[in-house]
């Protein structure tokens, strides 16, 4: 038997005056007359009247009294709530992992899956014994501890009620690393929660509250856990989902963008849907699609004079979940870097950086290894006016802090080796994987003399011939450099002469287009970079904006200061939709990307009724999991019975007199 007060101590207080009123009711004597008659014969109900307001007679056989007292007796004990469960024994340690992520939203059942499970969670804490210890854990792909352990059911059900949805994917593993932390022998507790309950390490049950849209955890240290698995969630739940989004060019006609879109289907899903693409929530077009269950669709849409903006697609109509019914696709603004070219001279090198593509992301200053020893160089580069620097057979004293691409020279200091020169090298094979490589051929160029290259160890190769790597790149803190390990023109004869063939070859302009987009951070026309909801995202910007502002979806602005930094983490990435940095001050913003859900696990919202975790399967454990049975409605019952037999006693017996 456990009791749970319904009263605050104030109204505890008052409640225990009320039998003490009784009693001086009782006791009060009436103020009477005095008046002499020749008999008592028919006073006999004032005689009786008389004796009970006598102290010492108050008691006697005054069944009206008693009912009373009885009465207010009931009222009291039904505000104590007494109950009990027959599942949980005392002095025993709960761990409720409650999952609040994307899928958790769905509306199938009342109110929502998470509100669900707060109620099944606040059930089994009012079912606690005296003695029993419990923890709150929030997790959707991070474990978030709302409550360390202790006895105290209303911090207990204080913490659960706080806990709030989110557009989060669902990874259970860290939840279960926390809980595993807290209870196994030999382990350390989570987050820093200072408990001295658990001070010793004991066996506990996990109460793990979710619709199991995780994937499988191969890798669990359980030991002394018990998992108790209650899934939430009705199994035939209809839901249609956009899996993916995204834009590009059509490479037959470049000046038209393309939007493509994959839409899924799950449950007893089967019905037509408008799917509408706004750009800056203007609407620009829609198609109907037909969902089969579980089955996935595609719908293409093209787009003529777009240049930058936000796109979002909308499934019409309303399901189960809301999180994947839109997505956000972003035209990143168009930007153009600064780039320093410092040349020997050298026409294939400058007429390639002077194309229309290359114009369009960068603006290209050209000047002679003597600029390097100037006080405009070096003023220039404390204002961070560069993006990008190129170095055709020339050194200056110290690297720049901007991001390099050297030609057969070595960067000053020691992280780069160059060796001997060597010839003729042979190209064996490239990364056609990297931006800086992609759509390349390279395997026909001709390299009369080169140095392989000796990089740095967090270094990339990204072309490698017969006598070791001739193109790598390398990061240096917030910038990255670019080495090729052989000169286009070698300067170091006289008349300087042509070293390699590429220069011939349409390879090489698009090299350097790749390389500016890389390296420099210009932006013609692209789609900006999406993440899930949660995932944090770098952002590189020009050294000569310090401060930035983030706008996240909800129009709420995020100062970042990332002083000298090259780029920054943003992490607030909590929302779903686009986000647009701006520069202190300005008003056209810098850099876009979108936050979308994109989670077939997450949209299908069938719950798991078996979880793997480890090598242990865990079946649901329906059975197992009982509410509080309480007694104060038959209670409140048996004081209103108590209540009606007084009333009926008392007018019978008026009656009669």
């Amino acid at each position: 038997m456990t009791w749970l007060s319904a009263l605050a101590p104030w109204q505890w207080a008052v409640m225990a005056a009320v039998p003490l009123a009784i009693f001086l009711l009782y006791f009060l004597k009436l103020k009477r007359q005095p008046l002499e008659v020749p008999s008592t014969l028919l006073w006999r109900q004032a005689v009786e009247d008389m004796r009970v307001n006598s102290l010492w007679q108050k008691l006697r056989r005054n069944l009206l009294l008693l009912l009373q007292l009885l009465f207010v007796a009931a009222l009291m004990l039904a505000a104590l709530r007494p109950g009990w469960s027959g599942s949980m024994g005392s002095g025993k340690r709960y761990i409720f992992l409650i999952d609040h992520s994307a899928s958790m939203s769905a509306t199938d059942v009342a109110g929502s899956r998470l509100e669900e499970a707060k109620r099944l969670a606040i059930q089994r804490i009012d079912s606690l014994q005296r003695g029993d210890v419990a923890m709150v854990v929030a997790f959707s792909d991070r474990a978030d501890v709302k409550q360390g352990f202790t006895q105290d059911t209303r911090r207990l059900r204080s913490a659960v009620e706080s806990i709030q949805p989110t557009q989060r994917t669902t990874q259970v593993s860290e939840a279960l690393r926390a809980a595993s932390g807290l209870a196994n022998p030999g382990r350390v507790s989570f987050g820093g929660v200072n408990d001295v309950q658990v001070a010793e390490a004991m066996p506990a049950t996990v109460i793990l509250l979710s619709d199991g849209a995780f994937p499988a955890v191969p890798d669990v240290p359980l030991d002394y856990l018990t998992v108790d698995y209650t899934p939430v969630g009705r199994d035939e739940v209809a839901n249609a989902a956009i899996l993916s989004f995204s834009i590009d060019r059509n490479p037959e006609h470049p000046e038209e963008i393309e939007a493509y879109a994959r839409l899924g289907a799950f449950g007893p899903m089967a019905d037509s849907r408008t799917i509408s693409l706004y750009r800056n929530d203007q609407l620009l077009d829609a198609a109907t699609v037909t969902l089969s269950p579980e089955e996935e669709s595609g719908v293409r849409f093209g787009l003529d004079d777009v240049e930058e903006g936000i796109l979002k697609l909308q499934i019409d109509g309303e399901d189960a979940l809301a999180a994947d019914n839109t997505a956000y696709a972003a035209l990143r603004p168009v930007r153009r870097t600064n780039l320093l070219l410092v040349s020997r001279g050298n026409n294939a090198l400058e007429t390639a950086l002077a194309t229309d593509s290359v114009a369009k992301l960068a603006q290209v200053r050209v000047e002679s290894p003597n600029f390097l020893d100037g006080e405009e160089y070096r003023a220039l580069l404390e204002a961070g006016e560069f993006d990008l620097a190129i170095f055709d057979q020339c050194v200056p004293k110290e690297v720049p802090p901007c991001n390099t691409l050297w030609f057969g020279i070595q960067p000053p200091g020691d992280g780069w080796n160059l060796q001997e020169p060597q010839g003729p090298l042979l190209v064996l094979d490239w990364d056609r994987e990297h931006p800086m490589m992609q759509y390349l051929e390279l395997g026909s160029i001709r390299i009369v003399e080169g140095q392989p290259l000796v990089p740095p160890e967090s270094a990339t190769t990204l072309l490698q011939s017969d006598l070791g790597p001739l193109i790598a790149v390398a990061p240096r803190g917030p910038f990255q450099d670019a080495v090729v390990g052989f000169p286009l023109i070698d300067h170091r004869q006289s008349p300087p002469t042509v070293n390699t063939d590429w220069l011939i070859k349409r390879s090489f302009p698009l090299f350097l287009f790749s390389s500016v987009e890389f390296l420099g951070g210009g932006v013609s026309l692209s789609h900006a970079r999406s993440v899930p909801p949660g995932e944090s995202i770098a952002l590189t910007m020009n050294r000569k904006y310090p401060k930035l502002e983030i706008v996240a979806p909800d129009g709420k602005r995020i100062q970042q200061d990332r002083g000298d930094q090259q780029s920054i983490v943003f992490s607030q990435t909590e929302r779903i939709g686009p986000y647009e940095v701006f520069a202190e001050g300005q008003t056209q913003p810098l850099e876009r990307f979108t936050v979308n859900l994109f989670s077939q696990k997450e949209s299908s919202l069938k719950p798991q009724r078996e979880l793997s975790l480890g090598e242990e399967t865990i079946p649901e454990a329906v059975s197992t999991l009982w509410g509080r049975r309480e007694l104060w409605r038959p209670l409140l019952l048996l004081a209103l019975a108590l209540l009606a037999l007084e009333w009926f006693v008392f007018n019978r017996r008026i009656w009669v007199g």
